[in-house]
């Protein structure tokens, strides 16, 4: 699991200019009809994330509430009023991910072990341990990606 920590860090250095200027006006934007916004996109990260944090034993760190409007399967609002502030949302971003690296290396081998609850990656991902390396790696930089493009439709200024 060292190595997926370590991109996992990585990761997280490219989500602080993703999501670096963004405001409650850009939550629910829709730069081309389609696109996921960015307010789904930090809470669907921030929410997926938490779960890969109860899959190695830690708490949870996003409200309940926020599980309805970013869980997979979930299709972003056009209403800025549905998501919480886009500060809370990086915040929980932050934290989580930083959190999850932290606890990764700590974590129980046997719970990492054990079925991946989430049925439909079960297939390709058999274990906890499994999902939970996906989520660090693979999700997280697809995500990213999804809102650097959406900076870009949306005419923000990179950051770097």
């Amino acid at each position: 699991m060292e190595q997926i920590v370590r991109q996992c860090r990585y990761l997280t250095t490219l989500a602080a200019p993703a999501v670096a200027g963004l405001d409650d006006t850009h939550r629910s934007l829709e730069p081309h009809p389609g696109t996921k916004t960015a307010g789904w996109l930090i809470g669907h990260l921030a929410v997926t994330g938490d779960f890969g944090r109860r899959l190695v034993g830690s708490t949870t760190i996003c409200p309940k509430e926020w599980r309805p409007l970013f869980n997979p399967g979930t299709q972003p609002s056009r209403n800025a009023a549905d998501y919480p502030p886009m500060r809370e949302l990086t915040g929980a971003l932050t934290a989580v991910y930083s959190g999850l690296c932290d606890e990764v290396p700590r974590a129980d081998r046997t719970r990492l072990s054990g079925e991946n609850p989430f049925e439909p990656a079960r297939h390709a991902l058999p274990t906890s341990g499994d999902f939970v390396a996906y989520l660090m790696t693979g999700h997280l930089g697809h995500h990213l990606g999804q809102l650097l493009v959406w900076r870009a439709a949306a005419g923000l200024a990179r950051v770097t």
